[in-house]
């Protein structure tokens, strides 16, 4: 006599449980944190210091 698997799964059931609510809310919670910090610290993040003379500014400092 053999074994018999009593939690055997269903007709039509494949079992292999996919995403599932938790990892889809805590993909959009991720990317709503990415997109808040992207909109708030972004500027003080990309923004880089540049130097503000003109192009005339720097052919009078060649000239000169």
């Amino acid at each position: 006599m053999g074994q018999t698997n009593v939690n055997a799964p269903g007709p039509g059931t494949s079992g292999d449980g996919g995403f599932g609510a938790g990892m889809i809310i805590g993909i959009i919670l991720l990317i709503l944190i990415v997109l808040v910090l992207i909109v708030y610290a972004g500027p003080k993040i990309f923004n880089t210091p540049t130097n503000t003379k003109s192009f005339l500014d720097l052919l009078q400092a060649i000239v000169a």
